[in-house]
This record gives structure tokens, sequence and C-alpha cells, in this order.
């Protein structure tokens, strides 16, 4: 199996809550009228989970999940309470290794499938040798590029 995943040995209901300023919508496409509530409060253990207890984080590591914009580094929130169910992505242990996939079915067979085209789908043969320990639910990721500093031609920042 390619990759795999690093775990954070703490469920998220260990971290301490915490709550952050949010904008409540912010346009992706042509900008919105303003409004009089700009900021609302969040819980970030709202926001990542309905299951705290259940929930675990894991980074990513390797180029198997690229073809989903899941790259080395990103976080993967984990809920270990869900049921899998097809084209989740779970994270198991098959054949000694422990890593991320999506589950397809093709007819009554099942497939580990990853998102790139260098690693083909992994038939199922043994079903009993197949152990999902969560289903990933959120990545967290980091969008800013690193290769740039500063505000190039921004003038200003609020």
């Amino acid at each position: 199996m390619d990759g795999h995943i690093l775990l954070l040995e703490q469920s998220a209901a260990q971290f301490v809550d915490a709550e952050i300023t949010a904008v409540p919508a912010i346009s992706c496409g042509f900008p919105s009228p303003a409004t009089d509530e700009i900021e609302v409060r969040l819980s970030i253990t709202d926001f990542f989970t309905s299951n705290p207890t259940a929930t675990f984080f894991g980074k990513a590591v390797g180029t198997s999940l690229q073809g989903i914009d899941i790259f080395e580094g990103d976080i993967l929130v984990i809920d270990r309470s869900l049921k899998p169910r097809e084209d989740d992505i779970i994270v198991m242990t098959y054949e000694g290794g422990f890593t991320a996939k999506k589950i397809n079915y093709v007819g009554n067979d099942l497939y580990l499938t990853s998102e790139n085209t260098h690693y083909p789908p992994v038939l199922v043969t043994d079903p009993d040798n197949l152990v999902v320990w969560g289903v990933v639910l959120k990545v967290i990721k980091e969008v800013r590029s690193r290769a740039k500093s500063g505000f190039g031609r921004i003038k200003k920042a609020i």
C-alpha cells in the first residue's frame, strides 16, 4: 500500500475547545452586500466534529489521494463512530499497512482505490483482514503559498 497516515494520539474531546471570531458568509463569486452582523463566534469542536470522543486527527503522508486535493501534510479529521459507505475515504489497515483509501464496489467486489493514476485499485480478497479505523469527514489544509511573502501589489490590508 502506498502512503500512510500519522495519527495524533488524542481524540478531539481531549483538546480544549476554543471559539474563534468568524465572518458569517464570504462570497466566492460576486461580492454580496455588506451586513450589519460582521462577526459570529464559532466553536472549533462543533465545526470539526459532531462526536468529539470518536474524532481523531491524522496527518496525510504520500500522494495517493492528490486527485481529490488531499496532499502530504494535510490534516484529516477522522470519525471512528461512522460506518463507511461507498465513496467514503476511510482510514484502515489491510495487508499490514495503515493507510487512507476510497472504498468502491464493483458488483460484489470491494476495492480500495487511490485518487492518483500511479496507484491501481486494490481488490479486497480477504475482507476479514480489512480493519476500518474510521471515516475521513474533513480535511484541514494550508492554502497560502510559502513561495511569496508580503502583500505584493495589494496596497492595504484590513
